[in-house]
Order: C-alpha cells, then sequence, then structure tokens
C-alpha cells in the first residue's frame, strides 16, 4: 500500500487568496496577481507563514469524491487573511517597482525578502 501526503492547508489559502482579490480593485491587483507565476508566489508567502496541516492518505483513495476540509480557530483564520493582506502588499510593491516587468525568475528581490516566522 502507497500512501500520499496531502497539505489540507494548501486549498484552504487558495480559496481565501481568490476571495480576497475579488474584493480589491480589479484593474490593479487582481490583474496583477492573475499572472500565475504571481499567485504562486502569494500562495507560497502565505503557507511560509502559518502552520500547515497534513495528512496522509492511501494514494489508490478517490479525493475528489471525498470533501477534505479542515477547522480553523477565529485566530487562525484572522492570521492566514492578515498573511494575505500582506503577501499582496509585498508581491504588488515589487512587482510596482520593477516596471511592471517581472519575469518568472526575475523576482529575486522578493525572494530576498522573505522573513519566516
Amino acid at each position: 500500500m502507497e500512501n500520499k501526503l496531502l497539505n489540507l492547508t494548501l486549498p484552504f489559502v487558495i480559496e481565501e487568496i481568490d476571495n480576497i482579490l475579488e474584493t480589491y480593485p480589479k484593474s490593479l491587483h487582481q490583474e496583477t496577481f492573475s499572472a500565475n507565476n504571481l499567485r504562486q508566489e502569494l500562495v507560497a508567502y502565505v503557507l511560509s507563514r502559518v502552520p500547515n496541516k497534513y495528512i496522509v492518505v492511501d494514494k489508490t483513495e478517490n479525493l475528489e469524491q471525498t470533501k477534505l476540509s479542515i477547522a480553523y480557530s477565529s485566530q487562525r483564520f484572522l492570521d492566514i487573511e492578515y498573511y494575505i493582506h500582506l503577501g499582496i502588499r509585498d508581491i504588488f510593491g515589487i512587482f510596482s517597482s520593477n516596471n511592471m516587468d517581472i519575469q518568472p525568475n526575475n523576482n529575486q528581490n522578493f525572494r530576498n525578502s522573505r522573513k519566516v516566522s
């Protein structure tokens, strides 16, 4: 029997990022973060700052039929929202300061500015 490790925090963070970006001005933040590399940077930014929850499942298990969810405390939920907003601000600031010309491998400034708590 082969198992695989699943990060339960990842889909939650992605969903929250989508929800929060919907509240930002479309012309600025939504279009900026529609670029896949910047969205992935935002996901990594948030995941590196919050505790992640994992489970081990049988590799043959059909997870699409299994609804996996985790309950977060109000404080943990607020922490995730906080880091999403902070990440949007930080990444958007770097994106803007680079004259809107970030390439997938040209965002070294952001990677070097990360603080891991």
